[in-house]
């Protein structure tokens, strides 16, 4: 635990104690305490980024070993003024799949679920795929499942579903990939959970989930959504159409249970959080399976272990699950070690959580939990992610295991041997794409985890010679202190000769680590930019500090955050003017350009647009900027926003840019249909079956194009 957190927690007990119980729980009374001043003004701020954000009401709170706090903002029911409190009760959402695989866990442990039997095991009715789908690649999302492939119909049920009738929907879908070969997210996946425990339990999931799960930990607010039955605090949802506030859609999701069908509240997903710390759900060993992630069967992590994302930040070890569907959007993180967690729920679809769970844990822990840096030269911001990724992954796993990766110095030597081999200039210049590649590869087994094994060798150094408090303040310090300190421990430690990092390499971070200490004032390191910032005041401030430095703060990702939302609110001159700043700050990131050809895009200028994305890729191809994930993402938004003619105009871009992906050609072949383009459709559907004539998905959608085609005539 680092300090701030350590000394801000004994105000934490003197100052809220009192203060659970009441009107909206969590209020925080009046102190002369610094900690409930900035607890006044996170409140603060939370009003400031609903107002924003256009969010009715919100729910939030966080544990912390037995201590909880919550508090509910704004209004659970608008038409009525009903206020939110802490026990509102939202729709879960996604965050149901961590319930769902934990019910699933327990049955494993009762004999009566085998991880890598075939799903007809247990749900006989569910035809065979053409590859067997075990319930194990269910679980992380690696099974070929579809998602939705038509939310205009699938998003938009409004009858009640049985379990068997929720199946059908997709029952019929081609599998999107052979499992185990690509992570593909569905919440139909989880579906067919919730089948698999119906059938090794024998009682419905709803019922299975209040016996095993809820009960067991007082969680009296939790159940399945039913319109139908009186919901304490129930909340009402809303979203945003044409910029004014409406009420949401209503849509019955019993059509997706055990993908996101349950409803909780604020305090019961904090005691949950609880039982997972304490574990009386599922024995250890079982927890440690459901937190590690899922490999593929080309030796990648996938970042998603058992119903959870179990990607680390700042070197901690985390766990999280987000949800968004109708009427709601929700968020818990989860910090095992520390036995600390954060849960959001408000009632405003779509609404970016971001700011308030970064705004707590910010304000509790003194970490920016997303901070990056930039550095001006393409092969220098390789070897600092490489950096980042080794203290970021190395550092969680020793914070999960208390030991380094390595079994012995041998495996030790070799990972070294690894990073010295590809994390330096002359590689990066010689063949920058296969050097990168490399460096990418450095966290994986592909790599034998060589970046793991590295930092959790340095934090278990760091640990034996500094001692623990000195090793928790690099959650604070980041990746640059972290090398900086084991650099100068390596040189006087003699059990530390064989494991030093090459000269450049260390005169290159001694250099970064100055500038860092430099460019990193107050005014930066306290900087939060949202969609309120005066970025025409803020950016003459940034261009100042960064002046000269060879490394300095990277903002271009919470710019890009912000972007997304000025341009739902139709704010398109402000969008345009941030990303022009982002593009001076960081002016050799792909980051920027391809946050500014999005916003290019979403306005309609698929010229500028296509320029910008190609620069973005010639900058850095793998960049996560300018990867084809971001490419659906981008293409989710735009179908959200009903912007379908500009989503095909994307696609079109995408295609040009991931010529080989036959996926790509496939999917977006959707989106032509929806404009009326079957000619358009047609050809990208054939493109899709000369990359791969084994796409089944591209086969059966051409198949019905074409009789349909005959049907007209």
């Amino acid at each position: 635990m680092n300090r701030s957190f350590r000394s801000k927690a004994l105000f934490i007990v003197i100052i809220l104690w009192f203060a659970i119980t009441n009107h909206q729980a969590g209020a925080v009374e009046s102190s002369p305490s610094s900690y409930a001043d900035s607890l006044k003004a996170f409140e603060k701020f939370v009003s400031e980024q609903m107002e924003i954000q256009r969010i009715p009401g919100l729910s939030i709170g966080f544990i912390k070993d037995e201590f909880i706090w919550t508090k509910g903002f704004g209004y659970a029911d608008l038409e009525n003024k009903v206020l939110a409190k802490p026990e509102s009760s939202y729709r879960l959402a996604s965050v149901t799949k961590t319930i769902t695989a934990i019910a699933v866990l327990q049955l494993v442990e009762r004999g009566k679920i085998d991880l890598e039997a075939e799903v007809q095991t247990y749900v006989p009715y569910f035809p065979k795929k053409k590859w067997p789908v075990t319930v194990r690649q269910l679980l992380g999302h690696v099974g070929g499942i579809s998602h939705y492939k038509n939310y205009d119909v699938e998003g938009h049920i409004k009858v009640h579903k049985n379990t068997q009738e929720a199946l059908a929907i997709f029952q019929d879908f081609d599998l999107v990939a052979e499992p185990g070969t690509r992570y593909n997210y569905s919440s139909y996946g989880y579906n067919l959970l919730g089948a698999v425990i119906e059938a090794a339990s024998g009682q419905s999931y709803g019922d299975y989930l209040k016996e095993h799960i809820f009960g067991p930990l007082g969680m009296k607010d939790s159940r399945m959504d039913d319109p139908v039955e009186l919901i304490p605090h129930r909340v009402r949802g809303y979203r945003i159409i044409e910029g004014e506030i409406k009420n949401s859609e209503f849509v019955d999701i019993s059509s997706r249970f055990a993908g996101g069908g349950t409803r909780s509240t604020v305090v019961d997903l904090l005691k949950y959080a609880q039982g997972i710390f304490s574990g009386p759900l599922l024995k250890e060993e079982t927890w440690r399976q459901m937190f590690t992630s899922m490999v593929l069967k080309d030796q990648h992590l996938t970042g998603y272990g058992m119903g959870w994302n179990v990607r680390p930040v700042r070197g901690h070890y985390t766990v999280r699950h987000s949800g968004s569907q109708p009427e709601t959007r929700t968020s818990l993180l989860l910090f095992p070690k520390e036995k600390f967690a954060v849960a959001i729920g408000c009632n405003r679809e779509r609404a970016d959580l971001v700011p308030f769970m970064r705004g707590l844990i910010q304000l509790l822990m003194d970490e920016d939990i997303r901070s990056s840096a930039y550095t001006p030269s393409r092969t220098e911001q390789a070897i600092y992610d490489a950096c980042a990724e080794a203290f970021f992954y190395g550092f969680s796993f020793y914070d999960k295991h208390e030991t380094h990766l390595s079994k012995n110095s041998q495996e030790l030597k070799e990972a070294f041997s690894y990073f010295h081999k590809h994390v330096n200039e002359a590689a990066l210049m010689n063949n920058f794409k296969a050097a990168k590649k490399k460096l990418d590869d450095g966290i994986h087994p592909l790599s034998n985890q060589a970046f793991v094994k590295i930092g959790s060798y340095m934090a278990s150094a760091l640990d034996r010679n500094l001692g623990k408090e000195r090793l928790e303040e690099y959650h604070h310090a980041g990746t640059l202190s972290f090398f900086k300190d084991y650099i100068v421990l390596s040189e006087k430690r003699p059990e530390l000769k064989n494991f030093q990092f090459e000269k450049n390499f260390c005169e290159l971070i001694s250099l970064w680590e100055k500038d860092w200490r430099t460019t990193q004032t107050d005014y930066v390191r306290s900087l939060f930019l949202t969609a309120n910032t005066d970025f025409d005041e803020v950016g003459p401030k940034l261009k100042e500090i960064f002046s000269g430095a060879e490394i300095y703060k990277d903002f271009s990702s919470d710019m890009d955050r912000i972007a997304q939302k000025l341009l739902e609110q139709n704010r398109n001159d402000e969008t345009l003017r941030m990303l022009h700043l982002s593009q001076e700050l960081y002016p050799n990131s792909p980051a920027p350009y391809s946050s500014l050809a999005f916003a290019k895009i979403w306005i309609g200028n698929a010229a500028e647009a296509r320029h910008l994305f190609h620069k973005a890729r010639a900058i850095n191809p793998s960049h996560p900027a300018v990867e084809i994930n971001q490419f659906y993402r981008y293409a989710r938004q735009l179908e959200q926003a009903k912007k379908i003619k500009e989503a095909t105009l994307l696609g079109e871009i995408a295609t040009e840019l991931f010529p080989k992906e036959a996926r790509l050609y496939a999917d977006f072949a959707d989106l032509f249909l929806q404009t009326g383009q079957k000619d358009k459709a047609i050809k990208y559907l054939k493109k899709a079956l000369e990359i791969n004539p084994e796409h089944e998905a591209a086969k059966t959608k051409l198949e019905k194009l074409r009789k349909d085609k005959e049907k007209e005539k």
